[in-house]
């Protein structure tokens, strides 16, 4: 069987091409679709003047007509999806998979436990920052590369110890090195190296150290990163 038997759906042709929108009065427009060879769809507001109601509609049926493409190409997209999905049987997962995921739950809810993570509202409510987006100032850092995050449920958590909490808060110079050595890590590898003993740290966790030793924490990092690119 060729392998285009199973190509993705694709847009054969633009929409846009095939339509045109008129607006105007309706003494204006009627003349113009007399005479055309073609389907229309017309909506007509039944107020006689340009009122800013008419032009309100007009405008979200504007909008509407922008997004035809997308919602149709949208709506192919999940039946392809659904289709693929009927027909693909259900594979179990093999003991070992198993084992790794739930080795893997079972760290996410020794790191969840033990308190060392919070949301960016909490952060900023104990820091004093704007209440209006209180994930602003916390979600910047993140861009920057000053601090990680955790997903989980839709919200991300950050790492208490990596903050200072003077003056407002603000994450700890050191971080952004770590953090920087770390850039092939996902966020919860991040969080299991941080909240783990650490045989160069004399079996410490990272994170205990982030303020008394920063430069040994960092060394470590450097050390954790080698390993794993030559290990």
């Amino acid at each position: 069987m060729p392998s285009s038997a199973f190509a993705k759906p694709v847009r054969q042709q633009d929409w846009h091409e095939d339509w045109e929108v008129e607006e105007g009065s309706a003494q204006e427009i009627a003349p113009k679709l007399k005479d055309r060879q073609a389907q229309a769809l017309v909506f007509v507001s039944h107020s006689k003047e340009d009122t800013e109601r008419t032009q309100a509609r007009f405008a979200a049926l504007r909008r509407a007509y922008a997004l035809i493409d997308t919602l149709m190409e949208t709506k192919q997209e999940d039946r392809w999806k659904a289709l693929l999905e009927a027909l693909t049987p259900d594979i179990p997962l093999s003991p070992n998979k198993l084992i790794e995921a739930g080795m893997f739950a079972e760290a996410i809810k020794g790191i969840l436990e033990s308190k060392d993570f919070a949301k960016a509202a909490d952060i900023a409510e104990a820091a004093h920052f704007s209440k209006s987006n209180p994930s602003s100032q916390p979600n910047r850092w993140k861009k920057a590369g000053l601090i990680f995050a955790v997903p989980y449920k839709g919200t991300d958590l950050y790492p208490i110890y990596a903050l200072e909490f003077k003056d407002g808060a603000r994450p700890l110079p050191i971080m952004e090195r770590i953090l920087h050595i770390f850039g092939d890590k996902d966020d919860w590898q991040k969080a299991f190296w941080f909240g783990s003993v650490n045989s160069y740290l004399h079996n410490k966790m990272p994170k205990d150290l982030l303020r008394s030793k920063p430069q040994e924490v960092l060394r470590a990092a450097e050390i954790e990163a080698a390993g794993v690119q030559h290990g």
